[in-house]
């Protein structure tokens, strides 16, 4: 494997978020608080207005 496709495998695995809560792949931020990431589950589990966040690119 080239060294370039290496790092971007890589760069990529830095780039994706984790829910605080269960460590799993997060797909939610608080709005205005991009560090607070949370996946599918707890956010249905923890946030009934759903208004409070947003999706993660």
């Amino acid at each position: 494997m080239s060294i370039k496709r290496e790092v971007g495998n890589h760069e990529k695995e830095l780039e994706q978020k984790s829910c605080v809560v269960c460590k799993e792949t997060a797909e939610f931020c608080m709005r205005g608080l991009p560090e607070n990431t949370y996946c599918r589950d707890c956010t249905k589990e923890y946030f009934k207005l759903l208004s409070y966040l947003e999706k993660l690119k």
